[in-house]
């Protein structure tokens, strides 16, 4: 007789930074949103779960982006959190989001400890360092959670400041203990842009085959070069694909396909 295969539960994942929905270069101030262009992207891929970064939240003042594109692509659950006012247009709020087909469990923003630096935008504005952070919740496979992180991390190059600056170990601090945190809880997937390239530099505890798994290690992600869109798995998780698209927008779109196998993760996991 042949070997017994252990069932598995597969999950399209994309994370992307659509900037308010205005495509073209980054910061442009008082662009106009194509909210349905970000819509027929999704269409075309298909994810079954979108991270998205700097979407656009109007406050209960109109319908936010995400909501927008959960409606237009066909996404039932939509969980979101505004966290700073939008450098790209007056009445808008920055927003963290995940679009899923999969129920979404309860969800929880952790805010990143903010020194306040200032410093010039690139007309010559004078910027504030916005807030930032990261959500995590879990998507619901059909007896099978997954953990989810979705993170915007500190543009700190525009600030005068790197990553690695003494000042801000608290912030790699705080993300690595959730990071591993969620992995030994089951199969996990973090999703973050990380506004800093190499990823080692800042977060080399989470790395490695007994922890996370960098789906784009060797990807050229955003503009000039810079590898700072990720995708990590967990253990318990193999990689079907990883795709790369450049769009419309400054930072590409970015989809893997993970099979979350059963026994990877004992007791998370049941067999369906």
């Amino acid at each position: 007789m042949g070997d017994t295969v252990e069932p598995a539960s597969l999950i399209k994942l994309a994370t992307w930074n659509i900037g308010g929905g205005i495509l073209g270069a980054s910061h442009q101030r008082g662009g106009i949103p194509s909210p349905d262009y970000y819509a027929s992207v999704l269409r075309q891929h298909a994810p079954d779960v979108v991270c998205l970064q700097e979407a656009h939240d109007y406050l209960g003042r109109r319908e936010s982006q995400p909501h927008y594109l959960a409606r237009q692509a066909g996404y039932p659950h939509v969980v979101s959190f505004p966290t700073s006012a939008s450098h790209l247009a007056e009445d808008a709020s920055l927003t963290l989001a995940v679009l899923s087909r999969l129920p979404i469990g309860n969800a929880v923003y952790r805010q990143f400890p903010n020194p306040g630096r200032t410093g010039t935008g690139p007309g010559g504005e004078a910027w504030t360092l916005a807030d930032k952070g990261y959500m995590i919740t879990k998507v619901d496979l059909g007896g099978c959670q997954v953990g989810l992180i979705n993170g915007h991390c500190f543009p700190l190059r525009h600030f005068g400041a790197r990553a690695t600056d003494p000042e801000f170990a608290g912030v790699w601090d705080m993300l690595t203990r959730d990071m591993l945190a969620l992995k030994e809880s089951g199969p996990a997937v973090v999703a973050v842009d990380l506004n800093h390239d190499p990823i080692e530099d800042v977060l080399n505890e989470t790395l490695g085959r007994d922890r996370y798994i960098n789906a784009f290690a060797n990807t050229v992600t955003a503009a000039r070069g810079a590898k700072r869109d990720h995708i990590l798995y967990g253990q318990g998780m193999r990689l079907l694909s990883a795709t790369v698209t450049a769009t419309e927008s400054d930072h590409a779109y970015r989809q893997v396909s993970l099979s979350v196998e059963n026994g990877g993760y004992p007791g998370s996991c049941p067999d369906f």
